[in-house]
Parts: structure tokens; sequence; C-alpha cells
């Protein structure tokens, strides 16, 4: 098989999952650190912490717009053209903030740079391409992609605080800025590929003869099937609808806590952004096992059962940041949320994966993002203003934990939906 000029002895998809590494850990790195923008902004423009939170939901906002237009795009023209798009709308609008100078200017620009630009790039694409090229091994297959979501949020943070704290944040919107367009954009063109059908293969497979082996169906076991869901037939399922509560109560939880968690650490533990900077990166860092430990486990275990423990976790680790004194509040954070829970970004679609296959699911991740842009929109200004009003986040992160606990019920009776099949079964080799 040939990768540009060279040939490669094996499953290009395996280079798809490359790139996806690439696009999630810039989109990671690049978005996931907005937060420890917010001290030196409100410093240097003298905003509140709930006007700045407000990009967050204004951020929202515009993916409830867009998502549902961006999904079919996916199924029907491949992602490839969407991360392009993203990786070029980023990097220009990572430039343009370095001038912003009103808070309506931030929310829009970033808004842009955020759901236009960085998760198209990784976020809302990185999975839906692994999709496409897997179905067996799709569980470590997407767990190794997506690992870029804290890889780079293992290394950003570090290097991003110490820039704000050496260039001033102006300057560091700038460089970040050049990495979208310098290094993703590319390697992009290069090498992404959108589904295997574009080089004539078929998902999983050691090369192009695969497309042409005839199997008999009868003879394969129903677990090496692939169910063929369009969208309108998941939506009419129950299945569908429990998945998507519980993702949106589990989803509350986190926006509340992840979104707030560098100002809590600055503003209510009195630590510096560089100091918080260097925790994120090791929350982030702690996220990678537990990317690659979920990978592995949700091709063994049943998702809704994988979902159940995850949210569950999730929820014990928010509850000891109030609980629990500093440091070992922190502490506890990281092992729990980090080290245990940090699979947000991976078990929940690999979830919708494995119960409604890959045929529709950029249209089904399209309809999902507005579903689930909802507690992103809601959660994390909520908190900060009633932190603006009481001086603590105590109250909010127990509040936000509470409702997160029911997800783990809902993910439970989760089971998957009765479903039809393709007619061209999948064969692992």
């Amino acid at each position: 098989m040939l990768l540009g000029r060279w040939r490669v002895p094996f499953f290009y998809g395996w280079v798809v999952v490359g790139v996806v590494f690439l696009t999630e850990f810039a989109s990671s790195g690049l978005g996931g650190t907005v937060t420890l923008f917010f001290k030196p902004m409100r410093e240097s423009l003298g905003w509140s912490l709930s006007q700045l939170v407000g990009v967050v939901t204004a951020q929202a906002v515009l993916a409830i717009i867009v998502s549902p237009f961006l999904g079919p795009l996916m199924d029907r023209f491949g992602v490839k053209p969407v991360m392009v798009a993203g990786a070029v709308i980023a990097g220009v609008g990572l430039l343009l903030l370095m001038h912003v100078q009103e808070v309506l200017q931030f929310w829009l620009l970033y808004s842009v740079v955020g759901t236009l630009g960085l998760h198209e790039m990784g976020g809302l694409t990185g999975h839906v391409a692994v999709a496409k090229w897997f179905v067996r091994r799709r569980g470590r297959a997407m767990a190794l992609g997506t690992l870029g979501q804290p890889v780079g949020g293992a290394v950003m943070p570090f290097f991003i605080g110490l820039l704000i704290t050496t260039v001033g944040w102006r300057n560091t919107w700038g460089l970040m800025g050049i990495i979208p367009l310098a290094i993703i954009l590319p390697l992009l063109l290069l090498f992404m590929r959108s589904r295997p059908e574009d080089m004539g293969l078929q998902p999983y497979g050691e090369g192009p003869g695969l497309q042409t082996e005839k199997i008999s169906t009868d003879a394969v076991p129903a677990t090496l099937i692939e169910p063929v869901w369009t969208l309108r037939e998941a939506l009419s399922t129950r299945t569908f609808w429990l998945l998507v509560l519980a993702v949106n109560l589990a989803n509350l939880g986190v926006g509340a806590v992840q979104v707030n968690l560098v100002p809590f650490l600055t503003e209510q533990e009195g630590i510096s952004s560089a100091q918080a900077g260097l925790l994120l990166s090791v929350f982030y860092t702690a996220a990678i096992c537990a990317r690659l430990l979920w990978g592995f486990l949700v091709e063994r275990i049943p998702v809704n059962r994988c979902l159940a423990i995850l949210f569950m976790v999730r929820c014990v680790g928010s509850v000891g940041l109030v609980v629990v004194p500093y440091p070992f509040n922190v502490g506890s954070y990281i092992f729990l949320v980090g080290l245990l829970g940090g699979a947000m970004g991976l078990v929940p679609p690999m979830a919708f994966a494995i119960y409604y296959g890959r045929a529709s699911y950029g249209s089904l991740w399209g309809f999902l993002r507005p579903l689930q842009a909802i507690p992103q929109m809601v959660s994390p200004l909520l908190t900060a203003l009633l932190f603006d009003m009481t001086g603590t986040f105590n109250v909010a992160f127990l509040i936000a934990s509470a409702v997160s606990l029911p997800a783990a019920v809902l993910a439970l009776y989760a089971t998957p939906p009765a479903h039809r099949v393709s007619s061209q079964p999948v064969i692992e080799r």
C-alpha cells in the first residue's frame, strides 16, 4: 500500500489513527488551555470570571447551530475536508485573538475558533474518522487515536502557562495560531483519508484484496457483523435516548468542574497560573493511562457497564475537591478523575459506534453534538456566576456532582438495541 510515495506494509487505517492522534493533540492542547488565560485577561482587561467563562457558553451555542450540518457533511464528503477547514479557521482565529479588546469580540472569536476550528480539526472529527476505518479492534484504535486529547492536555498547559508568564497572553494566542497552519494542515493534506473505500479497502483489513473476497454471511458469527443504522432508525430506539440522557447528566458535572478547575486552583486555592498549568499537565498525564486502559476494557466489558463505572468514579472525584483539604483534594481528583476516569472522550463515542455502526456515524454524532453542548452551555457559566456571588466553588461543585449521579444508573439500562446487520460483514484478520 502506498503512503504518499512510500509503500507501507500495514493497514492504512493505522496511519489515519496516527493523524487523528496529532489533530486531537493540537485540538485538546490549544482548546483545553483557554482557562489559563482567564486570570491574566481578567487582570489586564478588568473582566469578571463569569464574563470570561461566558466564552464557553457562546461556543456551545454556536455548536448547537452548526453541528447538525457538519455530521451529514462528514458522511457524504468524508472527514478530511472538514478537518482541513477546521485547521485553517483555528489558526487564523487564534492569531486574531491577539488583538481582542471587548468581551463580545472574545466570545465571537473564540466561539468560531472552538466550534468551527479546533472541534472540526480534531474533537468532532477524530473519532468519526477512526470509526469509519475500524470495526474490529475499534476500541484500541479509537483509544490510540483519541489519546492525543490527554497527551495534548498533559503537554501543552505547562508550556502555554510558561509562555503567558514570559511573553504575555496576547503573544501566546499568536504563537498558538501557528500550530494548526504550519503543522496540522500539511499533515492532513498529505496523509488523511476519509474512509477505507476511498483506497479500495474494507474497514480493518490487511490489503486491497479484501474488498473482492467473497464471504458467506451464514458462516460468520453474529458478533463479527457490524450493525447498520440510519440516523432516523437510531432516534427511534429507547437505548439512544437513555445514552443521551446519561451522558448529558454526566457532562453537567464534568463541565462545571473541568472548565473551572484552573480558576478553582488560582482563585480559591491561591496558586499561580504556571503552577495551575503544571497540575493540569499532571492531570492529563494520568488521563493518558486511563484512555489506554478503557480502550481495552471497552472491547471486553459491555459498554453500558463501562459508562456506569466511569460516571461514578468522576462524580466521587469531583466531590473530593470540596470535602478533602488542599493539596490532597487535588491529588485525589487527579487519581480518580484523571487516572481512573479520564476517558469521557472515548467511552461515550464508543457506545454509539458499537450500538449503531459506522455507516451514519457522522450524521449521528452531528445530531448529538448540540445535545451535548447544552451541559457545556449551562453548567460552567452557572458555576462561575455562583463563584462571583459567593467567592467559592464549593456549592456549585457539589450540586454538579449530585446531578450527575443518576447518569450511572441510566447507563446500565442502555442495553444494545435490536438491530439489522449489514450484508457485507467485516472479518478480522
